[in-house]
């Protein structure tokens, strides 16, 4: 006797609550449709996700751009010399490891306010 496999592969079935099935048809004026195309263009992303972003949050964040992946990059490289100074404090004692280590703080929380506010 021969065996169907109840699992055909493919993509998973999406559940009733997440399925988008509800269509929003909207008139919009000149400047609300400017408005609308320039929350579009600065966020990278499509019509549809800025206005379900808007309902939900009430703002639209843009995608990470280069610039940012950059910051992110640089900032990862600190977090590791920054993890590599805690291990070194761990085995050696924090007196003669403090000026580096409030050096790597200070320029992570430099980059991360960049980061804030470039966003």
């Amino acid at each position: 006797m021969k065996q169907i496999p109840l699992n055909k592969g493919g993509r998973p079935v999406v559940s009733e609550g997440r399925r988008k099935k509800y269509l929003l048809s909207l008139r919009l004026d000149a400047e609300h449709y400017f408005k609308l195309k320039s929350l579009v263009r600065t966020s990278g992303y499509g019509t549809a996700e800025v206005l379900r972003q808007l309902i939900s949050a009430g703002r639209v964040r843009e995608r990470l751009r280069r610039e940012h992946l950059d910051f992110m990059s640089q900032l990862k490289g600190m977090a590791r010399n920054l993890n590599q100074l805690t291990c070194l404090t761990h085995a050696k004692g924090f007196t003669g490891i403090v000026s580096r280590h409030a050096d790597i703080v200070a320029s992570i929380e430099a980059l991360l306010r960049n980061l804030r506010d470039d966003r």
